[in-house]
């Protein structure tokens, strides 16, 4: 019995490389299909991203057609979907996509199974009995502000691949969005696992990796490629004999799914008039500049400060990708601008941890580095913007920089005293600013920033406190 299992991760929302994968895709399938050997299509997470347009106005929902128009069997959240997409339109994006959720490690705040989604799949083929079973990282502080227990993924996968080996599976699948290094992690530490097939790190395999008996394989990322995996169970042995993973790579002049043209062609009318909306007219430009005094980041953490109760704001100017000109600001203007699909956090800092910040985010390889990860979509980190905070900046006869005088409320900051600061997800996950991770009592705003910089500046408060 031959098995095939297409496979696609970490497309984020590249659409036209979407629908160029979606026609080989189906090619392949059509093929397999002719051949009469059971074939499978899943989604292994993070198949929309938020710093599209079209996905942002849509929240999602245009990738959830653009699924269903290629024809998903399955879907695997990766965080883009579950930290980036409210809870309360999950079921929604799933019914859209015409996949089914596996959702085997994601639960409700009470531990509760999500109604739209399912623990594990399992299909009779002839005498082969298959499951499969999907679990995503699990982001435990920005799910929990959510609603949403992520279980533990390891601890899941073994208790699943039980399960499916009691209810007669001989061939235990797990489609994962975690990456190659915890895969290889979960490969072998669940007995019983034929097969692991994942994402999130962005591997472009080009063959598939043993870990104790388990096959492992990732087809890259942004749908510049996508997996097909061939399973040859024995019947007669009753074991798997082989597994086989190629990865076919998308061409750049590859012609589009008609399918998936066609849904998109149908969603871009309304699509154009929300990004065409109108926010506001600007008198003057906002630029931004990541090596120095950036006056549209300025903004920005104006807006976090002004939404949110805190001493001090302190945001990254490497979260805007493009300055304002002067004119009418539209919806599309400001996503183009700031494309980072980041959330707010407020945490407790000691003066004391503020000042190492801050000095550390004038100096070059600070604010030169390079932004990985959590969501960031710009190129580098950029200076920090300041909001009811105040510092000067002199230089030692070394060239070295320093900061003094620091001020918080027109006040010297006091290095033993406990200060509310309102800043971004990023910057408190990511390595940049260690001493973000020392902050206490985190919460996380359920708007994106730039959702709460949209709405700054369409109730005319830039105007205001100009």
């Amino acid at each position: 019995m031959r098995i095939h299992l297409l496979h696609t991760n970490d497309i984020h929302s590249s659409l036209e490389n979407h629908m160029r994968l979606g026609s080989l895709l189906r090619q392949k399938r059509e093929e397999i299909q002719r051949a009469g050997h059971p074939v499978y299509t899943v989604d292994l997470g993070d198949v929309l991203d938020r710093v599209r347009p079209e996905t942002e106005v849509t929240s999602g929902l245009l990738n959830a057609y653009l699924m269903s128009s290629l024809g998903y069997d399955a879907w695997v959240f990766g965080n883009n979907e579950g930290l980036t997409i409210p809870v309360e339109q999950w079921s929604e994006l799933v019914r859209l996509s015409g996949a089914l959720f596996l959702s085997t490690n994601m639960r409700d705040v009470s531990g509760e199974k999500f109604p739209f989604g399912v623990d594990w799949i399992v299909e009779d083929h002839e005498r082969v009995k298959i499951g499969m079973f999907g679990v995503t990282e699990n982001f435990e502080n920005p799910y929990r502000v959510l609603g949403v227990r992520v279980l533990d993924p390891i601890q899941t996968a073994i208790e699943a691949t039980r399960t499916l080996r009691q209810m007669g599976c001989d061939v235990v699948i797990a489609l994962t969005h975690l990456g190659l290094w915890k895969d290889r992690k979960l490969a072998a530490a669940v007995p019983g696992l034929s097969l692991v097939l994942g994402g999130h790190s962005h591997h472009f395999m080009d063959t598939l990796e043993w870990v104790e008996g388990t096959a492992i394989f990732q087809a890259g990322k942004h749908a510049l490629a996508f997996g097909h995996t061939e399973v040859l169970f024995d019947e007669e042995t009753g074991s798997v004999r082989s597994v086989v993973c190629n990865r076919i790579d998308v061409p750049e002049d590859g012609v589009s799914d008609e399918a998936m043209l066609r849904t998109y062609q149908q969603q871009e009318g309304p699509m154009q008039a929300m990004l065409a909306r109108p926010v506001l007219t600007l008198s003057r430009p906002l630029p931004v500049r990541l090596d120095g005094p950036s006056p549209f980041a300025d903004v920005l953490v104006e807006a976090l400060f002004d939404a949110f109760p805190a001493d001090v704001g302190i945001m990254m100017s490497g979260a805007l990708t493009a300055s304002l000109m002067p004119g009418e600001i539209q919806v599309q203007h400001l996503l183009g601008a700031c494309t980072t699909p980041t959330r707010p956090v407020l945490l407790t800092l000691f003066g004391r941890d503020i000042l190492s910040i801050l000095g550390k985010s004038i100096q070059p390889e600070y604010y030169f580095r390079q932004g990985i990860g959590y969501g960031f979509r710009g190129s580098v980190v950029g200076v920090l913007a300041l909001k009811n905070a105040t510092m000067q900046i002199t230089s030692s006869p070394d060239g070295q920089s320093h900061v003094y005088n620091v001020r918080i409320g027109g006040r010297p900051i006091d290095e033993n005293r406990e200060y509310r600061v309102v800043t971004c997800e990023y910057l408190w996950l990511s390595s940049t600013f260690e001493e973000f991770h020392k902050g206490q009592d985190i919460e996380f705003g359920r708007p994106l920033v730039r959702e709460i910089l949209m709405d700054y500046l369409a109730d005319g408060r830039l105007t205001r406190n100009d």
